[in-house]
């Protein structure tokens, strides 16, 4: 209480008052002993905690916290922490009994060492002669019931368009849609695509002499050595693809180990179509020459195989799938040979891919049927989801096919895509521009998991190579993957830390969002992503640091593969994370208290579990390949040459390579499986890697997702194809085959798309199948059925009559024409 001014003297302070100055100082006195006991006691903590890289000692205090209070370890772009010969052999729980097998294993070569065993060489310096396919047994002649023919000719069913009008994209009228508002407010971006293209940044490295094989100016040695290695991967292809030939010629596939045919991509012969490209990047050409019988004989309406969608064989088409591997083989075939047989099939199968796009948001079904009416009627429902790769991975091939014929109705439906989910679905993410696997389109919402693996790969890969192919004409590819990449920076890549004597290892982690756990799996599919994120660091110059971390996966992927006992990566693996208390084994001590002993794993240590499956992937010699290509460090050729070897030690067999059900098991067991991307792709990026590096350079080609190689943007304007760089053999077409004499020479029909003999065999038997069944079926049940399929099909068509008329009207097409038949501009 203050005192009256000219007052009397205050009065003597109370006696308790002096007794709680003394209580709050020494109060004062406590807390900072307290708080420098807690300031040494982390200090104390700090020095016996162990690290993330380096485990507690055998018996330590097992904790009953977690050590990691805060776990993000989120990688560190500019680290130069990189992978030394200490990495190797990885550490496993059995160390030691797992290196006494190896070494009676390996005793002929140990391909850790790049070393191949001397059975598997003289397979490999013994290339089978190149011969044509057997002649196959005719076919029986087939009812006309059973089969219709679908003619198609550029002069009537093509677009009405040549390959300069894409350079002027705005002069194509656009057509008035035919979906309800808001769904009908989409226009494409006529005035960017009009720009010219701007030259973009160089690619790969400069080498002093990218014509010889070791691109380096004066080493005869080296040049010497990985010329050999080049034959000898040109060779172990050749043994595949004969393979092929003489026992599954006009399947989707052989297995290799039993020498039978497999068909699970539609019946049309995915190995041959896939692996076009692959075969005049080989200098393969006659053999080119034998794959284009079958090319001209497909009949792309007829659904053959034993499952044609991941699934029962029911008649559906798999969209991506046939796009990719399909349409895409087929226009890379065009662009390296310009044949218009190419041309003409790509465009003949986009247009019969086309009603997929037909749905309310503009993203494509994942499974159609065609030549159904219902194609061309909305055919999805508002609470179906789709899977972000398959709806997001045509953009390059319907991009490169608008560019060699003109007509921008195809690019028209891959940048709808684009657009919608930029301007609609990126602001429902929950961390930042990254897709989960799995979005509702109609709703919008999205769904599953947050991740650069399986189901999501290559939406965020042709972003960047999109930009490529448009020569950087729309900003908006390199904005969406730039935010992309910074978001996974801050919420995907991570460091592993709880692998012995790896410290560089990082990954691509999945999670279900910003609350949820991360899963710290390393999957074989997201090992692409070295080679996207080098490819962007090249052509954005704001995103240089990317190729540091593009270093730090592709060297963790590389890992996932040396690490093994067979040296071939698993399908995946899941590590332990730092903070996880189960990374080590739990012991009991002395009065019941538990302590810690050796880290764990299974079966290297620091992995929790895994599918040790191989299925001749090619992911990881893709970035591999790209590293070499974007750096010149020919250690990446070493580390590309001990994968081959170890491919070629435990997966080739006399018709092909086949596939492992377990990489940690020596001897391997085979698993009877070649996928056509093994000639499309795997060969191709191992073949690449010990050839000059101007053969198929990266600056002047865009790989797809299916590794199909694309002419990029050159001098200002859309590469123009069969105007291949001087490195790729120029194709001459071939004169007229003979059929009377013992050459094959395709089909029996002599009509393009009339059948291949496999297709034509594989259909005679359906159709005395149904009969006999059909004969087993009362007479009054058959008419009842006849007419409900009567019923069904009238109704199908007066729809599609009236979605067709609805189209002709808003673009001016005759009503003859169907709405997925682009017409162009007359």
């Amino acid at each position: 209480m203050l005192p009256r001014v000219g007052g009397a003297a205050p009065a003597e302070p109370p006696p308790y008052a002096a007794a709680r100055h003394v209580l709050r100082w020494r109060a004062v006195r406590i807390c900072g002993v307290l708080l420098v006991l807690g300031v040494l006691t982390r200090v104390w903590l700090a020095l016996h905690t162990p690290g993330p890289e380096k485990p507690a000692p055998l018996r330590a205090p097992f904790p009953g916290v977690e050590m990691y209070p805060h776990p993000s370890y989120a990688i560190d772009p500019q680290s130069n922490v990189t992978l030394t010969p200490d990495a190797f052999p990885a550490a496993m729980p059995e160390a030691s009994a797992t290196l006494v097998a190896l070494t009676k294993a390996y005793a002929q070569g140990d391909p850790h060492r790049g070393e191949i065993p001397g059975k598997k060489m003289f397979l490999l310096q013994a290339q089978p002669p190149l011969v044509a396919p057997p002649w196959p047994a005719r076919a029986p002649d087939l009812e006309e019931r059973a089969w219709t023919w679908h003619p198609w000719t550029r002069e009537q069913n093509g677009s009405r368009t040549r390959a300069e009008d894409a350079e002027r994209p705005d002069r194509q009228p656009v057509p008035r849609d035919w979906r309800p508002a808001p769904y009908d407010q989409w226009a494409p971006p006529l005035v960017a695509l009009s720009r010219p293209v701007r030259p973009l940044p160089r690619v790969q490295h400069a080498f002093p002499s990218p014509h010889r094989h070791s691109g380096q100016a004066n080493d005869r040695g080296r040049d010497a050595m990985i010329a050999e290695r080049q034959l000898l991967v040109r060779s172990a292809f050749v043994r595949a693809w004969q393979g092929y030939k003489r026992h599954a010629w006009g399947a989707d596939e052989v297995r290799p180990v039993s020498m039978k045919p497999n068909n699970n991509f539609n019946g049309w012969g995915a190995t041959i179509v896939d692996a076009l490209d692959t075969l005049l990047v080989m200098d393969l050409h006659e053999e080119y020459n034998l794959a284009r019988h079958h090319v001209y004989d497909i009949d792309f309406h007829y659904i053959g195989g034993e499952r044609s969608a991941y699934g029962q064989h029911d008649g559906r088409v798999p969209v991506f799938e046939t796009g990719i591997r399909y349409l895409g083989g087929l226009l890379s075939a065009y662009d390296l040979t310009g044949d218009a047989l190419m041309l003409d099939r790509a465009e003949e199968l986009a247009q019969l891919i086309l009603p997929a796009f037909d749905t309310l948001t503009g993203l494509p079904v994942g499974r159609m049927r065609f030549d159904e009416p219902s194609n061309f009627t909305e055919p999805r429902g508002r609470h179906e989801s789709v899977v972000l790769a398959e709806a997001t991975s045509m953009l390059l091939e319907f991009t490169r096919l608008w560019q060699v014929t003109g007509n921008r109705t195809y690019f028209d439906r891959v940048q709808r895509v684009t657009d919608f989910i930029d301007r609609n679905l990126t602001a429902k993410s929950e961390l930042g521009s990254l897709m989960t696997t799995r979005i509702y389109p109609e709703s919008p919402t999205l769904g599953g998991k947050y991740t650069f693996g399986g189901q999501a790969d290559s939406y965020y890969e042709y972003l960047v190579k999109e930009h490529q192919l448009l020569g950087g004409r729309l900003p908006q590819y390199a904005r969406m993957y730039g935010a992309a990449i910074d978001d996974a920076t801050e919420h995907l890549i991570k460091d592993v830390h709880v692998v012995p004597r790896a410290p560089a290892l990082a990954i691509f982690t999945e999670t279900y969002g910003p609350k949820a756990r991360y899963e710290p799996k390393l999957e074989h599919l997201g090992c692409f992503a070295g080679a996207m994120l080098g490819l962007g660091a090249r052509l954005l110059p704001q995103r240089t640091r990317d190729l540091n971390v593009a270093r730090r996966i592709t060297e963790t992927c590389w890992w996932a593969y040396n690490a093994t006992r067979t040296g071939l990566g698993p399908e995946e693996i899941v590590f332990y994370r730092p903070h996880d208390t189960d990374r080590f084994e739990i012991l009991e001590g002395a009065n019941g208290t538990r302590l810690r002993g050796e880290p764990a794993g299974n079966p290297m240590t620091g992995v929790r579990y895994g599918a040790a499956s191989y299925y001749n992937r090619p992911e990881t010699i893709e970035s591999v390949f790209y590293l070499y290509r974007l750096t010149g460090d020919p250690v990446w050729q070493e580390r590309g040459w001990q994968m081959f070897a170890a491919w070629m030690t435990h997966g080739l067999v006399a018709s092909g390579v086949s596939a492992l059900h377990n990489v940690h098991n020596v001897p391997a067991s085979h698993a009877d499986s070649m996928e056509s991307f093994t000639l499309a792709e795997t060969f191709k990026y191992y073949y690449l890697l010990f050839s000059p590096p101007e053969l198929v350079s990266l600056d002047d080609f865009v790989f797809t997702t299916e590794a199909h190689p694309f002419l990029a943007p050159r001098k200002g304007r859309w590469a123009r194809a069969g105007h291949v760089p001087p490195s790729l053999r120029t194709w001459t077409p071939p004169p007229p085959c003979d059929a009377a004499g013992d050459t094959y020479c395709g089909g029996e029909r002599l009509l393009r798309g009339g059948l291949s003999n496999a297709q034509k065999h594989e259909l005679h038997e359906r159709w005395l199948h149904r009969n006999e069944t059909k004969d087993r079926i009362p007479m009054r049940i058959q008419e009842q059925i006849a007419s409900i399929l009567s019923s069904q099909r009238a109704k199908a068509q007066l729809q599609a009559e009236a979605h067709v008329q609805a189209e002709a009207e808003s673009s001016g097409t005759p009503s003859g024409t169907p709405s997925s038949t682009p017409s162009g501009t007359p």
